[in-house]
């Protein structure tokens, strides 16, 4: 999956436009989307800016794992 930030002042505009493609995501408190390939191609396509990002690790893939031996 792709993460993006979107800004503020087009939030809302981008939120409406992206479900009508597929469902998102919002993995962050920042806000952070997950998105689909699709997303991107409508966002460009209607001039709305967006940054790609990483995912941010969630509680499970941020510990370390114990092994038993």
């Amino acid at each position: 999956m792709i993460a993006i930030r979107i800004p503020k002042a087009q939030r809302a505009k981008a939120w409406r436009a992206m479900i009508d493609v597929a469902p998102i995501r919002l993995v962050s408190k920042e806000p952070v989307y997950e998105v689909l390939p699709a997303h991107l191609e409508l966002l460009s396509a209607r001039g709305i800016p967006f940054e790609v990002v990483g995912l941010p690790l969630g509680p499970q893939e941020s510990r370390r794992r114990a092994t038993s031996r």
